[in-house]
């Protein structure tokens, strides 16, 4: 007969297993097209940043549309979408996590939630923003 502390470890571990986060893996932007349909963390330098009228906001790595390398699209109607926080972005390297979709032939990750964006350039401001900001 099992001891029901050692029932009880087991199934403590086999939970944690469950509750673990892992980091997603971190690739270029310029191998983003390899992983379509994975998780991932796409880095590289956002080369420009286009605010749409409709509120839109699209990063653009590598270089600038139609020859970026990787897109991180936030859909309008998000805090950050259109404001001068997004706007900041250019020049900055970052990671952008979620999964990797093609559109238009290009590899993208809708963004939708500022915990998807990674501030990675050394002695940048790690803030993020919370409402009505100015710079």
């Amino acid at each position: 007969m099992r001891s029901p502390a050692w029932i009880l470890a087991l199934i403590l571990v086999w939970l944690a297993s469950f509750t673990r986060a892992e980091d997603p893996q971190v690739v270029k932007d310029t191998e983003a097209a390899k992983f379509v349909g994975k998780s991932v963390e796409v880095r590289g330098r956002v080369a420009s940043v286009y605010l749409a009228r409709r509120g839109d906001g699209y990063l653009f790595f590598g270089a600038g549309y139609p020859n970026q390398t990787f897109t991180g699209y936030i859909p309008a109607g998000w805090t950050f979408s259109a404001g001068p926080w997004t706007l900041g972005l250019q020049g900055k390297i970052i990671g952008v996590s979620g999964t990797v979709e093609i559109y238009k032939g290009k590899p993208e990750i809708k963004i939708l939630s500022m915990d998807q964006i990674k501030l990675t350039d050394v002695g940048q401001s790690k803030s993020k923003p919370t409402g009505n900001i100015s710079f």
